[in-house]
């Protein structure tokens, strides 16, 4: 019951249903009241109007004739009337015979038939009981009428009641949908009213709050991933302090262990010339590193990476002039197919740091008697470029952490620092660019896909 009295449409129907039948039924009393008082006043106007009109008939017609007219005019008006002759005594309408009848008092109206001479003298007066019949009447039709007056007030009042509320009501499902942050419901009602201009407007605010939140979302999940960036940035941060913490310790106490040595003069630390020279290699090793950590720390420091048109085919075959005398004791030979004039966007600093690093590795993991083989070529907007040193493999295990800090594949291997190729990744993905290292029929293949400029450009 209490859900039932706070439904808009249940309410809205019982209003009009109560106003409808007030005033129908106060116009109802009001004519049972004031109907037989009207005819009472009414009546005797319009008796003398029709007496009038029968006079004005009468006059025309034979006496032969007048009974008809006689009783169609007192059925008509249910007056009481009386005819006099033209000594004043009474005759019968119908048969204008003498009668001992007792004349009524009322307006009278002298006239003679078509076919005589004799005046006549009709005399008319209103019958009261006329209006108690009319009055009865009306109080009889009461039960019919309320009856009929309910149920058009049901009907009219529940149509009204659907035809207002009906959008109001859609309108504030939609809005609870709304509500609830469900947008795929829309108010169909294109009306030109006011309601009609309440749908459009909440269609408007549904696709305005649905872009909003899409916007938030959008934002939050960038927000997320930022901060996913970000704690991935710190743990690679700490993992590489620390093996810079480890890679440094084992040196450092090697040199201050010689260096004891020699001030000892213990055993073979009195040759101080070889040890000495150890201590400088390892201290300029030692120098490499640091540089290489530094610029790891630059790079990370770095939120944009500085970028120039750089001539990729240029760096490539300096690097190759660069690792030929380096390669020729070993008996690796270089194998380049080399487009000219393949330009990317980059710093060229890095980018020569970075390819240069993977080519060295190139030539110090090959075996003797092997090729490294180089190719760029351009293909769909893009510069790929490959390098592969045959006759090589890596152990599948080992595949996904060489571009890690401080990861050697050959634990027994002492190449470098193991930073190169993990520099060589923090510059490429600054750069977006794409690349792998994977074991191939010719050997270890690296890959790299850069963004190709068409022309040099200043």
């Amino acid at each position: 019951m209490n859900k039932l009295m706070h439904n808009l449409t249940l309410k809205t129907f019982l209003l009009l249903l109560l106003l409808s039948l007030t005033i129908l039924l106060s116009a109802y009393g009001c004519i049972w009241l004031f109907l037989p008082y009207a005819s009472q006043t009414l009546s005797p106007h319009r008796l003398d109007r029709q007496t009038q009109q029968f006079v004005s008939s009468l006059w025309a017609a034979h006496k032969s004739d007048s009974e008809p007219l006689f009783v169609n005019f007192i059925r008509q008006t249910g007056a009481d009337i009386s005819l006099l002759d033209q000594s004043g005594e009474a005759v019968s309408p119908f048969t204008l015979e003498k009668t001992t009848a007792e004349p009524v008092r009322g307006n009278r109206y002298p006239f003679r038939f078509a076919d005589s001479d004799e005046e006549y003298v009709l005399v008319t007066r209103y019958n009261p009981l006329r209006s108690d019949e009319i009055a009865d009447a009306v109080r009889k039709s009461i039960p019919f009428i309320a009856l009929l007056v309910i149920l058009l007030s049901s009907v009219s009042a529940f149509a009204f009641s659907r035809y207002t509320t009906k959008p109001i009501i859609r309108i504030s499902r939609i809005a609870d949908r709304i509500a609830n942050l469900d947008f795929s419901w829309y108010c169909p009602d294109l009306r030109d009213d006011e309601i009609g201009v309440l749908s459009q407007s909440i269609n408007e605010l549904s696709d305005k709050l649905h872009a909003a939140l899409d916007e938030i979302r959008r934002r939050n999940d960038f927000l997320e991933d930022a901060i996913l960036m970000e704690k991935e940035r710190e743990r690679r941060r700490m993992l590489f302090f620390s093996g810079v913490s480890h890679e440094l310790k084992t040196p450092i106490a090697v040199v201050i262990g010689q260096l004891e040595g020699m001030q000892a003069q213990i055993g073979v630390y009195r040759d101080r010339e070889k040890y000495l020279a150890r201590s400088a290699e390892i201290l300029q090793s030692l120098n490499d590193f640091i540089r290489e950590v530094l610029l790891v720390s630059h790079m990370d420091m770095k939120t944009e990476p500085e970028t120039a048109t750089v001539n990729l085919s240029e760096m490539l075959e300096l690097l190759i002039a660069g690792y030929i005398d380096y390669a020729e004791p070993l008996s690796i030979a270089f194998s380049k197919e080399i487009e000219p004039a393949i330009f990317t966007c980059g710093d060229e600093m890095l980018l020569k740091k970075a390819l240069g690093n993977v080519v060295g590795n190139a030539v110090a993991h090959s075996p003797e008697h092997s090729r490294v083989m180089i190719r760029l070529s351009r293909a769909d907007n893009k510069a790929k470029l490959t390098i592969v040193n045959t006759n090589a493999h890596i152990a599948e295990k080992d595949l996904p952490h060489l571009f890690e800090a401080f990861y050697r594949a050959d634990k027994s291997a002492r190449y470098g620092s193991g930073l190169g190729l993990y520099i060589t990744r923090m510059i490429l993905e600054s750069y977006q660019v794409s690349h792998s290292i994977e074991n191939t029929e010719d050997g270890v293949a690296f890959t790299a896909i850069f963004a190709y400029i068409s022309q040099h450009t200043t």
